[in-house]
């Protein structure tokens, strides 16, 4: 008998892998969004809908819906923004449950962060699912609203039947706005400095592939984190560079002025409306460090983590296609 999936955020970066991946496996999938994208995946039956609007959610999760997957986000990391990423993170949530549960759905499988363990610790975390999760202490509004929506999915566990997945940071091809950022900086090079966080590394293929894993083998109330390889981001930045055969000048800035100009920036943002390419947030996030192990997720799920170098061999050839990347 076919399976059915409702995803949400089914237009951004991993939810188009997911749902690309849950229709190879033979799921008949629903996709959430805003508007109907452009280019639409095959055997994908989109549908538009808004967390914010209960009718809307109710009017378009089709009833006994074997799994929801909630992968939508506001990943905003600007002070300006945080009314509507708390509207969404965590209205949007409740709205979601009350809609799915009013619907039957039979079960769900929350994506949220390994953000939500807190990023407000000095010197190495070592973070696996026994670690406390402090992300609601976090004066970080996007850990602090991710913690809140994932909390309030574990609190109702058992009525919603539902798994929650921690992905570390998330690359791979097809970035439209996460890493692809950064990539294009060190193609420019211009790369303002060499961040002095550490993180775990993992390819978006791998976590769509994790998340259905959760769904459908993970034990209800219980989080498995979805890493995949533990890097400085110095590291990082060289692996990427040899990859992709980069000279990369790369600036060490002193942490003190970088925090000043992420002042700077956004006091300069609050005039023009225009949000800042650096803020006192997202410094926070990428200063933050920390290893992570997914033993559990490959022993409970049979989760697995591609060889880094093929992740960089893909987006490097994605990026090749995109014309954003001469050879």
């Amino acid at each position: 008998m076919t399976q059915t999936a409702f995803v949400t955020g089914a237009t951004g970066f991993l939810g188009r892998h997911l749902c690309q991946q849950l229709v190879q496996a033979g799921w008949h999938v629903t996709a959430m969004c805003r508007s109907i994208p452009e280019k639409a995946l095959e055997r994908v039956n989109y549908v538009q809908a808004d967390l914010l609007n209960q009718q809307s959610l109710l009017d378009a999760i089709p009833q006994n819906t074997d799994q929801i997957f909630h992968v939508a986000a506001d990943t905003n990391t600007w002070h300006k923004n945080n009314p509507r990423q708390t509207r969404t993170n965590i209205q949007g949530t409740e709205n979601l449950i009350n809609a799915a549960i009013a619907n039957q759905a039979k079960a769900w499988l929350h994506v949220s962060s390994i953000a939500t363990f807190g990023v407000d610790h000095h010197g190495m975390m070592n973070l696996n699912e026994g670690v406390e999760q402090e992300g609601l202490k976090s004066w970080v509004n996007y850990v602090k609203t991710k913690s809140q929506a994932e909390a309030m999915v574990k609190a109702k566990a058992q009525q919603l039947q539902a798994v929650v997945v921690n992905p570390t940071h998330i690359i791979g091809p097809d970035d439209q706005h996460n890493w692809i950022r950064l990539f294009k900086m060190m193609i420019n090079d211009n790369l303002p400095t060499v961040p002095v966080g550490a993180g775990s590394f993992v390819d978006v293929r791998d976590v769509a592939r994790g998340c259905i894993l959760a769904a459908e083998k993970g034990h209800v109330g219980e989080n498995y984190i979805l890493g995949g390889h533990n890097l400085s981001f110095s590291e990082f930045i060289e692996q990427v560079s040899d990859a992709f055969d980069l000279k990369v000048t790369l600036r060490n800035k002193p942490m003190l002025l970088i925090k000043i100009a992420a002042k700077v920036k956004s006091m300069v943002a609050s005039l023009t409306g225009k949000e800042p390419d650096l803020t006192a947030e997202s410094l926070q996030l990428i200063s933050h460090q920390y290893k992570t192990t997914s033993l559990k997720a490959q022993d409970q799920l049979g989760y697995q983590i591609r060889p880094f170098e093929d992740t960089l061999e893909d987006i490097k050839q994605n990026l090749i296609v995109r014309g954003i990347l001469n050879v």
